[in-house]
């Protein structure tokens, strides 16, 4: 019984993490039936073939071969019929994950700037809405290439190779809100992958790509580029960190306080000498 656990524990699916995690577990399970489906049914057909044509039954070759199309008509069918499985079904998870969440707000917008090699994270100040930026734009002072004419942009808050740090918060209802994260690139094609969430997405230069996820445990999540993007493509580490409510609040306070200026942060108060002594 180890040995049968062990092997269930080697086959199944890593941790979820996502409210709508499960239905990617259930495409992927049903994609792999298809294809037991469809291997069966040409496993059958190879012997069926071996045992019709074997040369008992057949001493001299036929070189006109089979005259009807009734395999040939039937094969085509299974292929077509497949394909537009597939189809049908990856377009439905497409448009879930490209098209807004129901509870979707600018607020809850999370820009992630994949560059060789690390992540790079911008989220909507006090406005509540993330700034313009562009490729073009892109300089060592600038490295998230900001349109600085855009009023938005001045209070966002950026976070350069280091965590990206999402909330774990509940709808009314009960369910988790939705976290939407604009991926985009400063070079080359990347893959933002995190295997908890069930999240993979190409980053591709010149678009912004949205991605949708419920999360539904705090904890932190590696960052998987799954697109050879370079020479250190093994080195593009980064992790999703989620946290609860109290602690974003926190954190996101913090964040807001360091982009005032020097003379908008409250002054540290000295001690008294009754507390000195």
């Amino acid at each position: 019984m180890d040995l049968l656990s062990y092997i269930v524990e080697i086959f199944s699916f890593p941790e979820l993490v996502s409210q709508n995690g499960g239905d990617i577990d259930g495409l992927v399970i049903a994609v792999h039936l298809l294809m037991l489906v469809l291997f069966i049914g040409w496993i059958i057909y190879y012997f069926v073939a071996l045992w019709k044509f074997r040369a008992s039954n057949n001493p001299k070759a036929d070189y006109k071969g089979v005259k009807t199309k009734t395999i040939t008509n039937s094969i085509e069918g299974a292929v077509i019929v497949a394909e537009l499985v597939l189809v049908v079904v990856a377009t439905y998870f497409w448009n879930f994950y490209v098209n807004k969440a129901d509870d979707f707000s600018d607020d809850s917008v999370i820009r992630v700037t994949a560059e060789q090699f690390a992540w790079n994270a911008r989220y909507p100040g006090a406005d509540g809405k993330l700034g313009a930026q562009s490729k073009t734009l892109v300089s060592g002072a600038n490295p998230f290439g900001i349109d600085k004419t855009d009023p938005h942009g001045e209070d966002d808050v950026e976070v350069l190779k280091s965590d990206i740090v999402v909330p774990m918060k509940k709808n009314k209802d009960g369910t988790s809100k939705s976290i939407t994260i604009d991926l985009v690139s400063k070079d080359v094609i990347h893959c933002f992958k995190v295997l908890p969430l069930r999240v993979c997405q190409d980053v591709i230069p010149g678009m912004r790509v949205p991605i949708h996820f419920r999360p539904t445990k705090v904890g932190r999540y590696q960052i998987t580029c799954a697109q050879l993007c370079g020479d250190g493509h093994a080195r593009m580490k980064g992790a999703v960190k989620v946290v609860d409510e109290a602690e974003w609040d926190e954190w996101y306070k913090a964040e807001i306080e360091k982009k005032k200026p020097a003379g908008d942060k409250p002054a540290a108060v000295a001690p008294s000498k009754d507390e000195k002594a």
